[in-house]
């Protein structure tokens, strides 16, 4: 009777993404990519096949690949900025914001019940974040808002998001459509995440380091991939949310596309 020793496999593992150093194909370090529930690669080879045509029917008699492709596709469950500069095809930062004191901003012909941003600008089309109190008082003030020469009152005329910069004017107060208002506040020392969308695919190595619960464990060394999106991205939804990724496995010169090693063993 044979004795088979089949290597069945639950396959399960880390991901590393180290990308390429600006204007070259040089791999930074690998950053764990955080849980990838999905990860498969395609393989599609274009053949062109050779067939006898001296007697009879025709019969195929040789055949040779002209094309190959390596493809895949990942998710990723880890919404880290970094992630998501990959997806929206970007850069990700941290973004300072220093003490300030603004005075004047002002916001046109606004609109009762519609919030508006502090601090917007060409430079700063997000605005400015984490206001401090403007005035101490007494009574202190957190910003001033003024209609023409008349102060408007908050909780009254304004609602104001201390944390977010914003304010909305509101329905009954004495800010009325169409009015033009400026205002004055302060802004606190703060720091916040910051990614910025691109329109070039993002290139760099792919590692996967197999963490298998059964089966032999195999690691997965890709030296040139591009990532770039692959559908949804749902920013609301009842579900853990998931940033979708296609890839793209290349032949980097003097390497083949796709490396596998198994665990060593030591003193073998």
């Amino acid at each position: 009777m044979a004795t088979t020793n089949n290597n069945y496999v639950l396959g399960k593992g880390e991901v590393y993404f180290a990308q390429f150093k600006p204007g070259t194909q040089t791999p930074g370090g690998e950053r764990y990519i955080g849980d990838t529930p999905e990860l498969a690669l395609t393989i599609e080879t274009q053949d062109l096949d050779h067939f006898s045509s001296d007697r009879g029917i025709r019969e195929k008699d040789d055949s040779t690949t002209l094309e190959v492709t390596r493809r895949g596709n990942m998710t990723c469950q880890n919404i880290d900025p970094k992630n998501l500069a990959l997806f929206f095809f970007g850069a990700s930062s941290v973004l300072a914001q220093v003490v300030a004191t603004v005075a004047d901003e002002a916001f046109n012909d606004v609109e009762v019940d519609h919030w508006y941003q502090l601090g917007v600008s060409a430079s700063n089309p997000t605005g400015v974040r984490e206001l401090d109190i403007h005035t101490a008082g007494p009574p202190a003030k957190n910003v001033v808002i003024m209609k023409a020469a008349v102060e408007m009152v908050e909780g009254t005329d304004y609602e104001l998001d201390m944390v977010l910069a914003r304010f909305r004017p509101i329905p009954g107060g004495a800010i009325a459509n169409g009015d033009d208002l400026t205002v004055d506040y302060k802004t606190k020392a703060a720091t916040r995440d910051h990614v910025i969308s691109g329109s070039s695919a993002i290139e760099g190595q792919l590692r996967l380091i197999s963490r298998n619960p059964k089966g032999k464990n195999y690691d997965y060394t890709l030296p040139w991939v591009k990532l770039t999106p692959n559908g949804d991205f749902a920013l609301k939804g009842e579900d853990w949310m998931t940033i979708p990724f296609n890839i793209e496995a290349l032949r980097k010169t003097g390497l083949e596309a796709i490396y596998l090693d198994g665990r060593a063993v030591a003193g073998a």
